[in-house]
């Protein structure tokens, strides 16, 4: 076998063993410091405001980036059933900024939903089966089409 047959045969094999595991790119790819490149970061402070906080924007409940491009804050729900409504939106509802849901509110436990960050009365809902504690994430990754999550902690 000649040089350029066994680059060739490591390359394949380079190539086929890629291919087999989950590993794929960011959107985007990555920057020069290991960060994902096109990943939407805020230029302010955006707040969980709903009906638990009076619509204020409270200190308690800004979101905080978790990991490259998403945002979020823990909010405790004691009451199993009740119809909790929330947005994301920074301290002047600005537009832009004032994020609700896109297409339907109806937030399940680990399901996204595509938020539109223009809405005037478009809120979340969630309606919890039990009492406690829960993380709403928002997924600003790719900025054309962010995402809301929830989850119970």
């Amino acid at each position: 076998m000649n040089i350029k047959q066994g680059i060739l045969v490591v390359s394949l094999l380079l190539l086929s063993a890629c291919s087999s595991s989950n590993f794929t790119l960011p959107e985007g790819g990555l920057s020069g410091d290991g960060r994902q490149s096109g990943v939407g970061q805020l230029d302010r402070t955006l707040y969980l405001r709903g009906d638990f906080t009076l619509w204020d924007a409270e200190a308690q409940y800004r979101m905080v980036e978790s990991q490259p491009g998403v945002y979020s804050a823990r909010a405790k729900f004691m009451s199993p059933g009740k119809v909790y409504e929330f947005k994301i939106a920074d301290e002047k509802w600005s537009e832009g900024y004032n994020c609700g849901y896109k297409n339907d509110g109806r937030l399940e436990l680990g399901m996204p939903l595509a938020a539109d960050c223009n809405t005037v009365y478009n809120y979340f809902s969630f309606k919890p089966s039990k009492k406690g504690w829960y993380e709403i994430q928002f997924d600003y990754r790719n900025t054309r089409y962010p995402k809301v999550v929830i989850i119970k902690v």
